[in-house]
C-alpha cells in the first residue's frame, strides 16, 4: 500500500509539471510577450512561444503586472487548458524568477 501511494505522489508530480513552459523573455508587444525555451540538445535551436495576454493572467514572483515584465526576465509559464484548434497559448500564471 506504501508503495502504491509512493508512486501515485511521484505521478502526481510529474503530472503537475507538464505543459509549463521555463525560458527568457525575448520580446513584449502591446498583449503579448515571447519567450525562449532552451533546449537540451546543445546542437538544436532554442524553441519560441508567444504568449497572449488575458484578463485572467496572475503575474508572481519578482513583479505583479504585464506592465512590469521586461526582456530578459526568467520566466515560468503555466496555460490555461484550451481546446485543441486553439492555436495560441493563453498563460494562467507568469512567474518571474
Amino acid at each position: 500500500m506504501k508503495r502504491l501511494l509512493g508512486m501515485l505522489v511521484i505521478l502526481l508530480l510529474v503530472l503537475s509539471a507538464c505543459g509549463n513552459y521555463n525560458g527568457k523573455v525575448i520580446e513584449k508587444k502591446d498583449v503579448s510577450f515571447i519567450i525562449e525555451e532552451p533546449s537540451d540538445d546543445p546542437e538544436e535551436e532554442p524553441v519560441v512561444h508567444e504568449m497572449h495576454m488575458n484578463d485572467g493572467t496572475v503575474f508572481k514572483g519578482s513583479i505583479s503586472s504585464f506592465e512590469e515584465l521586461e526582456v530578459g526576465d526568467q520566466v515560468r509559464v503555466i496555460p490555461f487548458d484550451v481546446p485543441d484548434n486553439f492555436s495560441g497559448i493563453l498563460p494562467s500564471e507568469v512567474i518571474v524568477e
